[in-house]
């Protein structure tokens, strides 16, 4: 799906910056600072924008925003109806999305039990990276 299909899953229109931001998110592979999104973005952005659009993608529901136990939050596109799982490595601190089918329909299950209407979900596991262990 190109950027403008995903802002257009959204509601929103495809400026030209959110396409931007729409692809550092896509092409970083991992959630992401705003501070990694700005030295990836250069020039082409600057600060206070990036933050405005990933409001706006957290708003429409295209993105996510996590904390991952630093002070900054970390980014990345939203997968499933109801997010996705992370993983943080308490050693090295590497975060990276987890493809949520292993426990999905579990989740889905359980959602659909609770007396009301969940939006959003996040799991974030911890522990150590397969790097650390390795080492």
């Amino acid at each position: 799906m190109n950027e403008a299909e995903v802002l257009a899953r959204g509601g929103l229109a495809a400026t030209e910056k959110r396409v931007l931001v729409v692809r550092a998110l896509a092409a970083t592979g991992a959630p992401a600072t705003p501070q990694e999104l700005l030295a990836t973005l250069g020039a082409q952005l600057n600060r206070v924008t990036l933050y405005r659009i990933l409001d706006l993608l957290v708003a429409h529901k295209l993105a996510t925003r996590h904390n991952a136990g630093e002070r900054a939050f970390r980014y990345c596109l939203r997968t499933g109806p109801a997010g996705h799982a992370h993983f943080t490595c308490s050693r090295c601190g590497h975060t990276e999305c987890l493809d949520s089918g292993s426990f999905g329909a579990g989740l889905d299950e359980l959602l659909s039990r609770l007396p009301m209407q969940v939006d959003s979900v996040d799991v974030r596991f911890a522990g150590v990276c397969r790097g650390c262990l390795n080492v």
